[in-house]
Protein backbone atom coordinates (compact mmCIF):
# COMPACT_ATOMS: atom_id res chain seq x y z
CA UNK A 1 0.00 0.00 0.00
CA UNK A 2 1.19 3.60 -1.20
CA UNK A 3 1.97 6.21 2.06
CA UNK A 4 1.22 9.08 0.23
CA UNK A 5 4.49 11.90 0.65
CA UNK A 6 6.80 9.46 2.53
CA UNK A 7 7.91 8.00 -0.69
CA UNK A 8 7.47 4.83 0.43
CA UNK A 9 5.24 1.49 -0.79
CA UNK A 10 4.49 -1.76 0.22
CA UNK A 11 7.43 -1.47 2.65
CA UNK A 12 10.03 0.00 0.09
CA UNK A 13 11.58 3.34 0.55
CA UNK A 14 11.58 4.69 -2.84
CA UNK A 15 15.11 7.23 -4.15
CA UNK A 16 16.87 9.04 -6.87
CA UNK A 17 19.36 7.69 -8.99
CA UNK A 18 20.67 10.21 -11.63
CA UNK A 19 21.98 9.85 -15.31
CA UNK A 20 24.05 12.45 -16.78
CA UNK A 21 23.43 13.54 -20.36
CA UNK A 22 25.54 14.99 -22.74
CA UNK A 23 25.59 17.71 -25.12
CA UNK A 24 27.88 16.56 -28.18
CA UNK A 25 28.71 20.26 -29.44
CA UNK A 26 28.86 21.68 -25.98
CA UNK A 27 30.77 18.16 -24.82
CA UNK A 28 29.57 18.68 -21.29
CA UNK A 29 26.22 17.90 -19.31
CA UNK A 30 23.23 19.33 -19.64
CA UNK A 31 20.80 17.56 -17.36
CA UNK A 32 20.91 14.37 -15.69
CA UNK A 33 17.45 11.74 -15.94
CA UNK A 34 15.90 10.26 -12.90
CA UNK A 35 15.67 6.64 -12.61
CA UNK A 36 13.76 5.38 -9.71
CA UNK A 37 15.21 2.66 -7.29
CA UNK A 38 13.64 0.49 -4.06
CA UNK A 39 14.96 -0.56 -1.11
CA UNK A 40 13.19 -2.36 1.67
CA UNK A 41 13.08 -0.41 4.57
CA UNK A 42 15.40 -1.64 7.26
CA UNK A 43 17.45 -2.94 5.23
CA UNK A 44 20.90 -0.92 4.38
CA UNK A 45 22.83 -3.34 2.40
CA UNK A 46 21.72 -6.17 -0.66
CA UNK A 47 20.65 -4.96 -4.26
CA UNK A 48 18.60 -1.91 -4.95
CA UNK A 49 14.87 -2.87 -6.98
CA UNK A 50 14.84 -1.38 -10.42
CA UNK A 51 12.55 0.62 -11.76
CA UNK A 52 11.24 -2.72 -14.13
CA UNK A 53 10.06 -4.75 -10.91
CA UNK A 54 9.17 -1.88 -8.73
CA UNK A 55 5.95 -1.15 -11.70
CA UNK A 56 5.66 -4.97 -12.27
CA UNK A 57 4.49 -4.96 -8.51
CA UNK A 58 2.30 -2.14 -9.20
CA UNK A 59 0.59 -3.31 -11.83
CA UNK A 60 0.11 -6.70 -10.33
CA UNK A 61 -1.44 -4.97 -7.28
CA UNK A 62 -3.62 -2.24 -9.18
CA UNK A 63 -1.24 0.68 -8.30
CA UNK A 64 0.27 1.79 -11.17
CA UNK A 65 -0.69 5.49 -11.40
CA UNK A 66 0.06 5.63 -7.59
CA UNK A 67 3.59 4.69 -7.80
CA UNK A 68 3.68 7.09 -11.08
CA UNK A 69 3.22 9.99 -9.25
CA UNK A 70 5.25 8.99 -6.40
CA UNK A 71 8.32 8.60 -8.41
CA UNK A 72 7.62 12.32 -9.73
CA UNK A 73 7.38 13.64 -6.15
CA UNK A 74 10.48 11.62 -4.78
CA UNK A 75 12.86 12.72 -8.31
CA UNK A 76 11.34 16.40 -7.10
CA UNK A 77 12.34 16.40 -3.41
CA UNK A 78 15.85 14.63 -4.78
CA UNK A 79 16.93 16.45 -7.17
CA UNK A 80 15.99 19.70 -5.26
CA UNK A 81 19.08 20.11 -3.39
CA UNK A 82 21.42 18.28 -6.40
CA UNK A 83 20.28 19.36 -9.70
CA UNK A 84 23.05 21.83 -10.88
CA UNK A 85 22.14 25.43 -12.02
CA UNK A 86 21.11 25.52 -15.88
CA UNK A 87 20.73 21.91 -16.00
CA UNK A 88 17.65 19.80 -17.15
CA UNK A 89 16.50 16.97 -14.81
CA UNK A 90 14.88 13.81 -17.56
CA UNK A 91 12.06 12.37 -15.28
CA UNK A 92 9.54 9.03 -16.96
CA UNK A 93 5.82 9.32 -17.03
CA UNK A 94 3.63 6.62 -17.62
CA UNK A 95 1.05 7.44 -21.01
CA UNK A 96 -2.06 7.19 -18.87
CA UNK A 97 -0.29 9.90 -16.11
CA UNK A 98 0.75 11.85 -19.36
CA UNK A 99 -2.75 12.21 -20.28
CA UNK A 100 -4.50 12.29 -16.91
CA UNK A 101 -6.75 16.11 -16.96
CA UNK A 102 -4.82 18.38 -14.76
CA UNK A 103 -2.06 16.65 -13.70
CA UNK A 104 0.29 19.00 -15.70
CA UNK A 105 -1.38 21.89 -13.41
CA UNK A 106 -0.42 19.80 -10.75
CA UNK A 107 2.72 18.55 -11.45
CA UNK A 108 3.96 22.14 -12.09
CA UNK A 109 2.60 23.36 -8.21
CA UNK A 110 4.79 20.61 -7.18
CA UNK A 111 7.94 21.25 -8.50
CA UNK A 112 7.67 24.77 -7.27
CA UNK A 113 6.96 23.36 -3.81
CA UNK A 114 10.12 21.16 -4.28
CA UNK A 115 11.93 24.48 -5.31
CA UNK A 116 12.19 23.73 -8.88
CA UNK A 117 10.82 25.53 -11.80
CA UNK A 118 8.95 23.44 -14.21
CA UNK A 119 11.34 25.12 -17.05
CA UNK A 120 13.78 22.60 -15.48
CA UNK A 121 11.91 19.56 -16.14
CA UNK A 122 11.84 17.33 -19.16
CA UNK A 123 8.57 15.27 -19.15
CA UNK A 124 9.90 11.67 -21.00
CA UNK A 125 6.78 9.79 -21.88
CA UNK A 126 6.61 6.71 -24.41
CA UNK A 127 4.97 7.09 -27.26
CA UNK A 128 3.13 3.62 -27.44
CA UNK A 129 0.69 2.53 -30.15
CA UNK A 130 -1.88 1.53 -27.60
CA UNK A 131 -2.52 5.39 -26.56
CA UNK A 132 -4.65 7.66 -28.95
CA UNK A 133 -1.98 9.71 -30.22
CA UNK A 134 -4.58 12.97 -29.65
CA UNK A 135 -4.25 12.43 -26.46
CA UNK A 136 -0.71 12.38 -26.18
CA UNK A 137 -0.44 15.78 -28.31
CA UNK A 138 -2.68 17.45 -26.34
CA UNK A 139 -1.18 16.38 -22.95
CA UNK A 140 2.17 17.92 -24.89
CA UNK A 141 0.46 21.30 -25.09
CA UNK A 142 -1.15 21.42 -21.82
CA UNK A 143 2.56 20.15 -20.42
CA UNK A 144 4.37 22.97 -22.32
CA UNK A 145 1.66 25.63 -20.94
CA UNK A 146 2.89 24.82 -17.85
CA UNK A 147 6.43 25.45 -18.83
CA UNK A 148 7.58 22.05 -18.89
CA UNK A 149 9.57 20.28 -22.06
CA UNK A 150 7.84 17.13 -23.41
CA UNK A 151 10.39 14.08 -24.82
CA UNK A 152 9.60 11.13 -26.60
CA UNK A 153 11.22 8.35 -25.34
CA UNK A 154 12.45 4.77 -27.14
CA UNK A 155 11.78 6.50 -30.60
CA UNK A 156 12.38 3.64 -33.51
CA UNK A 157 11.43 0.71 -31.57
CA UNK A 158 7.79 -0.99 -31.11
CA UNK A 159 4.68 1.60 -32.94
CA UNK A 160 6.77 4.87 -33.43
CA UNK A 161 6.73 6.03 -36.44
CA UNK A 162 7.30 9.66 -38.46
CA UNK A 163 3.58 10.71 -38.53
CA UNK A 164 2.60 10.01 -35.06
CA UNK A 165 5.44 11.71 -34.17
CA UNK A 166 4.68 15.02 -36.12
CA UNK A 167 1.84 14.90 -34.78
CA UNK A 168 2.74 15.11 -30.69
CA UNK A 169 5.74 17.72 -31.80
CA UNK A 170 7.57 17.01 -28.84
CA UNK A 171 10.51 19.12 -27.97
CA UNK A 172 13.01 16.15 -27.52
CA UNK A 173 12.92 12.32 -28.98
CA UNK A 174 15.22 9.80 -27.79
CA UNK A 175 16.28 7.51 -29.68
CA UNK A 176 16.22 4.06 -29.17
CA UNK A 177 19.36 2.30 -28.50
CA UNK A 178 19.11 -0.26 -31.19
CA UNK A 179 18.97 2.63 -34.01
CA UNK A 180 22.98 3.95 -32.60
CA UNK A 181 24.32 0.63 -31.33
CA UNK A 182 27.33 -0.35 -33.21
CA UNK A 183 27.86 -3.77 -32.35
CA UNK A 184 23.88 -4.54 -33.91
CA UNK A 185 24.38 -1.92 -37.04
CA UNK A 186 27.75 -3.29 -38.53
CA UNK A 187 25.72 -5.73 -41.32
CA UNK A 188 23.76 -2.57 -42.13
CA UNK A 189 26.40 -0.04 -42.02
CA UNK A 190 25.71 1.13 -45.76
CA UNK A 191 22.08 1.78 -44.68
CA UNK A 192 22.82 3.12 -41.02
CA UNK A 193 25.50 5.65 -42.47
CA UNK A 194 22.95 6.62 -45.36
CA UNK A 195 19.80 6.81 -43.05
CA UNK A 196 20.61 8.20 -39.65
CA UNK A 197 21.73 11.73 -40.25
CA UNK A 198 18.64 12.16 -42.94
CA UNK A 199 16.50 10.65 -39.78
CA UNK A 200 18.14 13.43 -37.33
CA UNK A 201 18.15 16.01 -40.15
CA UNK A 202 14.62 15.60 -40.75
CA UNK A 203 14.16 15.69 -36.69
CA UNK A 204 15.87 18.79 -36.52
CA UNK A 205 13.79 21.00 -39.32
CA UNK A 206 10.62 19.21 -37.52
CA UNK A 207 12.24 21.34 -34.49
CA UNK A 208 13.32 18.76 -32.45
CA UNK A 209 16.29 18.06 -30.15
CA UNK A 210 17.83 14.24 -30.60
CA UNK A 211 19.10 12.50 -27.73
CA UNK A 212 20.94 9.10 -28.37
CA UNK A 213 20.21 7.05 -25.31
CA UNK A 214 22.16 3.45 -24.56
CA UNK A 215 25.67 4.43 -25.44
CA UNK A 216 27.95 2.30 -24.26
CA UNK A 217 31.23 2.10 -26.16
CA UNK A 218 33.75 4.79 -28.19
CA UNK A 219 31.92 3.35 -31.44
CA UNK A 220 28.06 4.25 -30.18
CA UNK A 221 29.49 7.65 -29.67
CA UNK A 222 31.62 7.63 -32.97
CA UNK A 223 27.87 6.63 -35.05
CA UNK A 224 25.77 9.32 -32.42
CA UNK A 225 28.59 12.16 -33.60
CA UNK A 226 28.31 10.78 -37.18
CA UNK A 227 24.56 11.40 -36.92
CA UNK A 228 24.72 14.95 -35.79
CA UNK A 229 22.48 13.80 -32.49
CA UNK A 230 22.07 16.73 -30.02
CA UNK A 231 22.58 14.80 -27.07
CA UNK A 232 24.13 11.65 -25.83
CA UNK A 233 23.12 9.14 -22.85
CA UNK A 234 25.20 5.62 -21.90
CA UNK A 235 26.97 3.62 -19.45
CA UNK A 236 30.41 4.77 -21.42
CA UNK A 237 29.57 8.08 -19.43
CA UNK A 238 28.64 6.32 -16.24
CA UNK A 239 26.08 4.24 -14.80
CA UNK A 240 23.22 5.92 -12.82
CA UNK A 241 24.07 6.76 -9.23
CA UNK A 242 22.94 8.93 -6.50
CA UNK A 243 25.56 11.49 -7.31
CA UNK A 244 26.31 13.84 -9.78
CA UNK A 245 28.92 13.31 -12.72
CA UNK A 246 32.64 14.53 -11.84
CA UNK A 247 33.27 17.54 -13.99
CA UNK A 248 35.13 17.23 -17.39
CA UNK A 249 35.48 13.35 -16.95
CA UNK A 250 33.40 12.66 -20.49
CA UNK A 251 35.39 15.50 -22.05
CA UNK A 252 38.32 13.03 -23.65
CA UNK A 253 36.04 10.48 -24.98
CA UNK A 254 34.35 13.36 -26.88
CA UNK A 255 37.41 15.17 -28.05
CA UNK A 256 38.95 11.71 -29.68
CA UNK A 257 34.84 11.46 -31.15
CA UNK A 258 35.31 14.74 -33.30
CA UNK A 259 38.80 13.99 -33.81
CA UNK A 260 38.48 10.62 -35.41
CA UNK A 261 35.31 11.97 -37.57
CA UNK A 262 37.85 15.31 -38.74
CA UNK A 263 40.03 12.46 -39.84
CA UNK A 264 37.49 10.48 -41.45
CA UNK A 265 36.39 13.37 -43.31
CA UNK A 266 39.61 14.51 -44.74
CA UNK A 267 40.33 10.79 -45.49
CA UNK A 268 36.88 10.38 -47.12
CA UNK A 269 37.49 13.35 -48.70
CA UNK A 270 40.68 12.32 -50.47
CA UNK A 271 39.91 9.33 -51.21
CA UNK A 272 36.71 10.57 -53.13
CA UNK A 273 38.74 13.26 -55.14
CA UNK A 274 41.28 10.13 -56.17
CA UNK A 275 38.19 7.47 -56.66
CA UNK A 276 36.44 10.24 -59.20
CA UNK A 277 39.92 11.87 -60.37
CA UNK A 278 39.55 9.34 -64.03
CA UNK A 279 35.75 9.57 -64.51
CA UNK A 280 36.04 13.63 -64.04
CA UNK A 281 38.81 13.92 -66.37
CA UNK A 282 37.17 11.67 -68.98
CA UNK A 283 33.64 13.38 -68.98
CA UNK A 284 35.74 16.79 -69.43
CA UNK A 285 37.22 15.18 -72.36
CA UNK A 286 33.61 13.63 -73.49
CA UNK A 287 32.04 17.11 -73.13
CA UNK A 288 34.49 18.77 -75.18
CA UNK A 289 34.13 16.06 -77.95
CA UNK A 290 30.53 16.35 -77.89
CA UNK A 291 30.60 20.11 -78.45
CA UNK A 292 32.91 20.13 -81.36
CA UNK A 293 30.71 17.72 -83.05
CA UNK A 294 31.73 14.65 -82.13
CA UNK A 295 29.13 11.46 -81.77
CA UNK A 296 27.86 10.76 -78.30
CA UNK A 297 29.27 7.08 -78.73
CA UNK A 298 32.65 8.26 -80.23
CA UNK A 299 33.06 11.18 -77.30
CA UNK A 300 31.92 8.89 -74.33
CA UNK A 301 34.38 5.67 -75.33
CA UNK A 302 37.30 6.29 -72.36
CA UNK A 303 34.61 6.99 -69.62
CA UNK A 304 32.28 4.02 -70.85
CA UNK A 305 35.19 2.04 -70.58
CA UNK A 306 35.87 2.61 -66.34
CA UNK A 307 34.87 0.00 -64.36
CA UNK A 308 32.29 2.09 -62.37
CA UNK A 309 30.48 3.62 -65.41
CA UNK A 310 27.20 2.71 -65.21
CA UNK A 311 26.08 4.17 -68.07
CA UNK A 312 25.94 7.98 -69.98
CA UNK A 313 22.87 10.05 -70.40
CA UNK A 314 22.24 13.43 -72.55
CA UNK A 315 19.71 16.06 -71.45
CA UNK A 316 18.20 19.21 -73.52
CA UNK A 317 17.49 22.26 -72.33
CA UNK A 318 14.68 21.01 -70.46
CA UNK A 319 16.06 18.18 -68.48
CA UNK A 320 14.78 15.64 -71.08
CA UNK A 321 16.71 12.96 -72.85
CA UNK A 322 17.67 13.34 -76.40
CA UNK A 323 19.98 10.52 -77.41
CA UNK A 324 19.86 6.95 -75.96
CA UNK A 325 21.49 6.07 -73.04
CA UNK A 326 25.07 4.49 -73.33
CA UNK A 327 25.39 1.44 -70.95
CA UNK A 328 29.31 1.23 -69.31
CA UNK A 329 31.18 -1.28 -68.46
CA UNK A 330 29.93 -1.01 -64.78
CA UNK A 331 26.54 -1.73 -65.19
CA UNK A 332 25.05 -4.78 -63.55
CA UNK A 333 22.57 -7.29 -64.88
CA UNK A 334 19.05 -5.72 -64.62
CA UNK A 335 16.37 -7.59 -62.03
CA UNK A 336 13.78 -8.25 -64.29
CA UNK A 337 11.56 -7.24 -60.52
CA UNK A 338 12.61 -3.80 -62.05
CA UNK A 339 11.83 -3.66 -64.99
CA UNK A 340 8.99 -1.01 -64.54
CA UNK A 341 11.92 1.95 -64.32
CA UNK A 342 14.32 0.64 -65.89
CA UNK A 343 13.83 2.96 -68.89
CA UNK A 344 14.65 6.76 -68.62
CA UNK A 345 14.06 8.09 -71.93
CA UNK A 346 10.63 9.19 -71.74
CA UNK A 347 11.76 11.43 -68.65
CA UNK A 348 12.30 14.68 -67.31
CA UNK A 349 15.02 15.35 -65.07
CA UNK A 350 15.55 19.39 -64.78
CA UNK A 351 14.13 18.82 -61.21
CA UNK A 352 17.42 16.67 -59.98
CA UNK A 353 20.37 19.09 -58.31
CA UNK A 354 22.88 17.71 -60.54
CA UNK A 355 20.87 19.23 -63.36
CA UNK A 356 20.53 22.73 -61.63
CA UNK A 357 23.74 22.97 -60.73
CA UNK A 358 25.04 21.81 -64.08
CA UNK A 359 23.29 24.74 -65.91
CA UNK A 360 24.16 27.01 -63.52
CA UNK A 361 27.63 26.27 -63.79
CA UNK A 362 28.36 25.99 -67.24
CA UNK A 363 31.64 23.81 -68.34
CA UNK A 364 32.03 22.49 -64.72
CA UNK A 365 31.94 19.13 -63.30
CA UNK A 366 29.45 18.67 -60.80
CA UNK A 367 29.10 15.45 -58.39
CA UNK A 368 26.51 14.39 -56.78
CA UNK A 369 26.01 12.81 -53.46
CA UNK A 370 25.20 9.01 -52.91
CA UNK A 371 21.63 7.83 -53.74
CA UNK A 372 19.34 4.89 -55.14
CA UNK A 373 19.08 5.65 -58.42
CA UNK A 374 15.14 5.48 -59.58
CA UNK A 375 16.45 3.41 -62.67
CA UNK A 376 17.77 0.73 -60.87
CA UNK A 377 18.36 -0.42 -57.58
CA UNK A 378 22.13 0.75 -57.01
CA UNK A 379 23.47 3.07 -55.08
CA UNK A 380 24.97 5.36 -57.32
CA UNK A 381 26.68 9.18 -57.93
CA UNK A 382 26.05 11.27 -61.00
CA UNK A 383 28.48 13.43 -62.65
CA UNK A 384 27.03 16.14 -65.05
CA UNK A 385 28.89 19.43 -66.97
CA UNK A 386 26.50 21.51 -69.05
CA UNK A 387 28.15 22.68 -72.67
CA UNK A 388 26.90 24.08 -75.67
CA UNK A 389 26.68 21.78 -78.88
CA UNK A 390 24.65 23.41 -82.14
CA UNK A 391 23.70 27.08 -80.03
CA UNK A 392 21.53 25.19 -77.62
CA UNK A 393 22.84 23.95 -74.09
CA UNK A 394 22.94 20.42 -73.15
CA UNK A 395 24.35 18.59 -70.07
CA UNK A 396 26.42 15.42 -70.66
CA UNK A 397 25.92 12.79 -67.57
CA UNK A 398 27.74 9.73 -66.14
CA UNK A 399 25.92 7.43 -63.23
CA UNK A 400 28.56 5.68 -61.47
CA UNK A 401 28.22 2.58 -58.90
CA UNK A 402 29.56 4.21 -55.96
CA UNK A 403 29.15 0.65 -53.93
CA UNK A 404 31.99 -0.59 -56.25
CA UNK A 405 34.11 2.94 -55.94
CA UNK A 406 33.53 3.38 -52.28
CA UNK A 407 34.93 -0.49 -52.03
CA UNK A 408 38.13 0.37 -53.18
CA UNK A 409 38.87 3.45 -51.22
CA UNK A 410 40.45 1.55 -48.20
CA UNK A 411 43.46 1.29 -50.90
CA UNK A 412 44.10 4.31 -51.62
CA UNK A 413 44.96 5.27 -48.32
CA UNK A 414 46.94 4.49 -45.23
Amino acid sequence: MLMPGDGIVDGIALSTHLQPIYSLPHQRTIGYEALLRGRPIGMRDGPLIGPFDLFARAIVAGTLSELDRMSHLTHLRNAATRLPAAHWLFVNMNPATFTHAGYARELAALTRDAGLAPEQLVIEVLESGGTDVERIASATRSFRAQGFLVAVDDFGAGHSNIDRLLTLRPDIVKLDRSLVRAQSAQKHAHLRDALMPKLVELLHQSGMFVVAEGIETSDDLLLAARANVDFVQGFLFGKPCEGLAPHGTATPLFEDAFDLLAQARRNERLAADLLLMPYRANLSQAARRIAGGASMEAACVEILALPATVSCFFLDEAGRQFNPTLRGAGERRRSERFAPIADASTGRWDNRGYFVDACARPQQIITSAPYLSVTGTSLCVTLTIATQRGGHTIVVGADLDWRRLSDAAPTLLP
